[in-house]
């Protein structure tokens, strides 16, 4: 039975919602400079060299003075992440889980690092949204399945086989991950 909290128990967050909105996406642009943020003179000092001194970089608004206010702010707006809430879950038979088990573990090592299912999971919705349209064009190529009851085990097996066949052309045929 599922284990209930008080109402003002307050849920395990093991990462700042705060630090996670302060770190630049991996796909997303390069964080720029903001233009209200300006920049002190560097002055260097060697022993008789003449002193350099650097200017500070030129303010947005001053090379963009005939824009109104409402233009200069061009950096687009980053989502905040969406929190991690619902499970995605299948049931396999022991010998595959202990495979897929096997093969995290094994990834992990690699890596040398901790490697969980969960990471991995996340990492093929990474790669199913990213080969979306290819796995799309994939499957027209391949022409109607059937998709058989579950109790033919075998028959839903050979299904599986040409759903993965569809995702491993698609795969082959996408775009480098950014």
């Amino acid at each position: 039975m599922a284990r209930k909290h008080a109402s003002d128990h307050q849920r395990y967050q093991p990462v700042d919602e705060a630090f996670i909105r302060s770190v630049p996406l991996a796909i997303g642009p390069a964080k720029s400079i903001p233009p209200t943020q300006t920049h002190e003179p560097v002055v260097e000092m060697k022993s008789a060299a003449p002193v350099k001194v650097a200017t500070p970089p030129e303010r947005v608004e001053d090379q963009h003075e005939d824009l109104r206010d409402d233009e200069l702010d061009v950096r687009p707006e980053v989502p905040a992440p969406e929190r991690l809430d619902k499970p995605l879950k299948f049931r396999l038979p022991r010998s595959e889980r202990l495979d897929v088990m096997r093969i995290v573990s094994r990834l992990g090592d690699q890596v040398q690092t901790s490697v969980e299912w969960s990471h991995v999971g996340r990492a093929l919705v990474v790669l199913l949204r990213h080969a979306e349209s290819e796995i799309v064009k994939q499957a027209r190529r391949h022409g109607p399945l059937t998709r058989p009851p579950n109790d033919q085990a075998i028959a839903l097996a050979e299904f599986e086989q040409r759903i993965a066949q569809i995702l491993l052309r698609a795969l082959r045929e996408v775009a480098p991950l950014r």
